[in-house]
């Protein structure tokens, strides 16, 4: 079966991934805002003022965000049949759509031995069974393009004191291998584009079903 967008929750969607995209709380909360207020009056310029009467978020802060959201390009203003001026999410949830289309893709082409034995390596390492997170973590390491070897010497590199792994501490190791490989590939000091896109993925959890079955 083919999934299209409207087969997936925008607004699960955006909780799941809006770290990827340099966001905070406040600003899922005002995209959420807009989209509702969109879906109610679809032709409308949206603005602090509109907002604050559905938020109890200090108008400076809504004002800030909105302004961030539309500098993102996350909620545009596009030109209407009469030519009318109106704000919109369309373009952001296209994206969303696609980045999370990637992501099934990523999921399913990475070897499911290729987990286990990374998986056993590091529960072997701390002496214990992986949280379900911490799996999480270690299979977008995988689905992002990390190497094996690479994750091993992160894991190995973090270590602390306790016996455990610092998993921010290895995410910043893996990336800073995969640059230090991209530049011996392209013979330059920076990160080839590959690498940004498994960057940009690097914290997405992958491990619930976000496709509606009404």
């Amino acid at each position: 079966m083919e999934i299209n967008k409207d087969d997936v929750a925008f607004s699960s969607l955006l909780i799941k991934y809006y770290p990827n995209y340099d966001l905070d709380e406040l600003d899922v909360v005002v995209i959420l805002v807009s989209d509702a207020v969109l879906k109610m009056q679809k032709d409308i310029l949206l603005t602090c003022d509109i907002l604050s009467t559905y938020m109890k978020a200090k108008e400076d802060d809504i004002d800030a965000s909105l302004t961030k959201l539309m500098s993102k390009d996350i909620i545009t203003i596009e030109k209407g049949h009469n030519s009318s001026l109106h704000s919109s999410l369309d373009k952001f949830k296209d994206k969303l759509f696609e980045d999370f289309v990637k992501d099934l893709i990523l999921k399913r082409s990475v070897p499911k031995n290729r987990e286990d034995n990374i998986y056993n390596y590091i529960e072997q390492l701390i002496g214990r069974t992986l949280s379900p997170i911490e799996r999480d973590i270690v299979t977008n390491w995988l689905r992002s393009g990390a190497k094996e070897d690479m994750i091993k010497e992160a894991c190995q590199r973090s270590m602390t004191k306790f016996g455990n792994i610092s998993f921010k501490g290895a995410d910043k190791i893996i990336l800073e291998l995969e640059r230090s490989e991209s530049r011996k590939k392209v013979g330059v000091s920076t990160v080839d584009e590959e690498t940004k896109k498994n960057q940009e993925v690097r914290d997405i959890l992958l491990n619930t079903d976000w496709i509606y079955h009404d």
